[in-house]
């Protein structure tokens, strides 16, 4: 099994296909990590997250997803939390038909994964250097209880904004939950000090 590891694809779906042909990717025999923001800025977010889902829905082992800050971000305005960005394009998939559908998929992908060997883990931004690895999914794992409850438009409305900016396990709420996002999903830099 080979595995491939995309980021970004942001609603790129021709040059991802192209890629795969490269590389004679098979479904039956490789898997494709997705590093999030799969949807968003590209001009095919609709038959991005079809294509994606269709790979998951046949060969549910040749697919790892991860959410991205644009994935989240669509979630949000899917819901009717925020509403769009004039720079968002994902008007055509917020008029889909199956639009309830891809929305329920996407809210189940993780924000962290690791293969069985715990050798390799995919995350959209970063890990701070403060936390493990079994850390990050132990609080990889509050975000995304959340994103499978009934408090998600909760989450999505205090999702947005920069602080609290350094972690602090004594953190509660949505302050913590937006910084663990931050870290998962924003993260451009990071210090010593987290």
């Amino acid at each position: 099994m080979t595995r491939y590891a995309v980021g970004d694809l942001q609603g790129c779906l021709k040059p991802l296909k192209c890629l795969l042909k490269e590389v004679n990717f098979s479904a039956k025999r490789d898997q494709l990590w997705c590093v999030g923001d799969l949807i968003n800025r590209g001009p095919q977010s609709l038959a991005t997250l079809r294509f994606l889902k269709a790979m998951s829905d046949k060969h549910s082992d040749s697919l790892r997803v991860v959410l991205g800050n644009h994935d989240l971000h669509f979630l949000a305005v899917a819901r009717g939390v925020i509403k769009p960005r004039r720079s968002d394009t994902f008007d055509e998939l917020l008029a889909a038909d199956d639009l309830h559908e891809l929305v329920e998929w996407l809210r189940l992908q993780p924000l962290i994964y690791s293969d069985r060997s715990g050798d390799y883990s995919m995350i959209h931004a970063g890990i701070p250097p403060i936390w493990s690895i079994k850390k990050a999914h132990r609080y990889a794992r509050e975000v995304e209880a959340v994103l499978q409850s009934d408090a998600i438009d909760q989450y999505f409305a205090n999702m947005y904004g920069n602080t609290p900016d350094q972690w602090d396990k004594k953190l509660e709420g949505w302050e913590r939950l937006r910084l663990i996002t931050n870290y998962l999903t924003r993260m451009r830099f990071c210090s010593d000090e987290g």
